[in-house]
């Protein structure tokens, strides 16, 4: 059996195999939960949900396989964009197919709630970036040992 040897970051994200499944399927649950929800009265919609469960999985676990290459902070934030991009689209799928009640009710357009998933995917991008830094920085703050 050949085992990768995982990438090192430079800061405070690190590969984890249970922290990256984990978050990459904690994230994008809800899309699994509303195709099945959607599947026995709207067809499309439910295919459509099914497609976008597995897109951002199946780009996490590409680049979960290239973590030999891919720094993990870097394959971290990629992730994070790639799912909150397609969850985007998904419910703006469903606000033009009239289905977002079905879901959510107060993700409609009307409503604030539809600027939840880009708030909340690009606050967590933020969020993430500021604690990679602060790591940095605390290392690079440690006084020189002789």
């Amino acid at each position: 059996m050949v085992t990768t040897q995982s990438r090192l970051g430079p800061g405070r994200f690190q590969w984890n195999t249970a922290g990256w499944f984990g978050s990459q399927l904690g994230s994008t649950v809800w899309l699994l939960g509303a195709a099945l929800t959607m599947l026995p009265e709207h067809t499309e919609a439910g295919i459509v949900a099914f497609f976008c469960f597995f897109i951002p999985n199946i780009f996490g676990l590409m680049l979960y396989l290239r973590r030999n290459r891919i720094a993990p902070y870097a394959a971290f934030q990629w992730s994070i964009l790639m799912t909150g991009i397609v969850s985007t689209l998904f419910v703006v799928y469903l606000n033009h197919s009239s289905l977002v009640g079905e879901i959510d009710p107060r993700l409609d357009y009307r409503q604030w709630g539809f600027y939840l998933l880009p708030i909340l995917f690009g606050g967590l991008m933020v969020l993430f970036y500021f604690m990679e830094r602060n790591a940095l920085k605390k290392q690079n703050e440690t006084p020189f040992q002789e």
